[in-house]
């Protein structure tokens, strides 16, 4: 192989993969680059020599993407924010990009075809967006202030972060008092704090301390905004960072459900109801929710019986509700939708779900990578593809949340 480590190279960048590297080639081998755009040449220095792919340092961009703008993600001394890895392009160019690779992910499973993308959803917010952030404390000296902040690209070091660029003003606010606090100066090495805000509770923060007596825990509920109404949520617990996203994305599902001529609804995941509660008032007949998380499914009931809607949840382990067949839920006119964690389904739940043969599946998932994973088990089962949407809920970073609605061959 004619490179090796620490050599300088110029390249030309072919595509952004997923996670937001720049792909380009050297003599056939892949080599990606952090912090480009495609169609850039760039001067670049080989950091990293695998079996079929090279890693290199970014040192130069010879010939700019009219796409690049000044990085907007970086704390006030010009620090790269750990996650921000499309912060030097504009919004539109890193919207298109993500919807790029999402197509790219849905195109190649089997029977996709045809599959309609609808436009993607871009966040009201480019920055200052999320609704929470966790923080680390790390003790870089003995009896010195503690560090707090994000992990950096090393896994080790925790990178001082005074402000967020990422978080909502209110809690770079809570963040700036907090520092100042006593709280502040007993952090020690491991702990925690979660920077919390809704617009009906505003701005709170708990630490969570690994050794020592505990701090006082948050309030068990706060108040968000779904888009049938204020909801309960566990304050501990999952919810969305990006309320905005999160109300567009509620909305997409409901009206596929409505478009589809509505019938029963079961939510796996469920989570404090929402997608239920709002499948309900839409007017599906029987509804009902499967949750693992106590505080959450109590959540879920409260906000069902203010909203007026009869819906049954159930606080049970997804595996165990896999095995129980979800209750014998009627499937004939059924829409499943599933919203799990990012390690997406468990291979009992999947199989589960593929045996019921529900009418309609909606999957909404935040890694297109265990989505598709997910998608060659249930799509060879007798289900196409119909729809796919991407709704950006994380500007800035890697990641995004995406919807696809799915139609059982057998009933249409």
């Amino acid at each position: 192989m004619s490179i090796a480590p620490g050599d300088s190279i110029d390249l030309i960048i072919e595509s952004l993969a997923y996670r937001g590297q720049g792909i380009a080639r050297h003599e056939g081998l892949v080599v990606f680059v952090a912090g480009v755009a495609p169609g850039e040449r760039v001067r670049v220095r080989i950091s990293r020599l695998h079996r079929n792919y090279a890693e290199a340092q970014l040192l130069e961009v010879q010939e700019p993407s009219a796409d690049r703008i000044a990085p907007d993600c970086r704390l006030p001394d010009g620090t790269h924010v750990p996650g921000c890895v499309y912060d030097h392009l504009t919004y539109t160019a890193e919207v298109a990009q993500k919807q790029r690779q999402l197509e790219d992910f849905l195109r190649r499973l089997p029977g996709a075809a045809p599959l309609a993308f609808l436009p993607p959803l871009p966040s009201p917010r480019e920055r200052h967006y999320r609704n929470k952030i966790v923080l680390h404390a790390q003790l870089p000296l003995p009896a010195a202030l503690p560090r707090l902040g994000y992990v950096g690209d090393d896994n080790r070091t925790v990178l001082e972060i005074p402000a967020c660029p990422l978080a909502r003003d209110e809690i770079n606010t809570a963040l700036a008092a907090f520092r100042q606090a006593p709280e502040f100066r007993r952090l020690r090495d491991g702990d925690a704090v979660t920077f919390r805000w809704t617009a009906a509770d505003g701005a709170i923060e708990w630490a969570e301390v690994r050794a020592g007596p505990p701090d006082p825990p948050p309030p068990e509920y706060l108040t968000e905004q779904a888009p049938f109404g204020p909801v309960r949520v566990p304050a501990a617990g999952f919810y969305q960072v990006n309320p905005e996203v999160a109300t567009e994305l509620v909305r997409q599902v409901t009206a596929w459900f409505s478009a589809a001529g509505g019938g029963d609804l079961l939510d796996l995941y469920c989570g404090a109801g929402i997608f239920a509660i709002a499948c309900a008032r839409a007017g599906a007949r029987r509804t009902a929710g499967i949750e693992s998380g106590r505080v959450a499914v109590a959540a879920a009931v409260e906000n069902a019986h203010f909203h007026h809607v009869q819906v049954r949840f159930d606080c049970q382990e997804m595996r165990a509700a896999a095995r129980a067949k979800f209750g014998e839920f009627p499937m004939t006119d059924t829409t499943v939708i599933v919203d799990p964690p990012r390690q997406g389904l468990e291979p009992e739940v999947a199989q589960a779900l593929v045996a019921a043969q529900p009418r309609r599946i909606c999957y909404v998932s935040c890694d297109p990578a265990t989505l598709t994973r997910d998608l060659k088990l249930i799509l060879p089962a007798g289900y196409a593809l119909r729809a796919a949407r991407l709704f950006d809920m994380f500007p800035r970073t890697a990641h995004f949340e995406m919807a696809v609605w799915l139609e059982n061959r057998e009933s249409e």
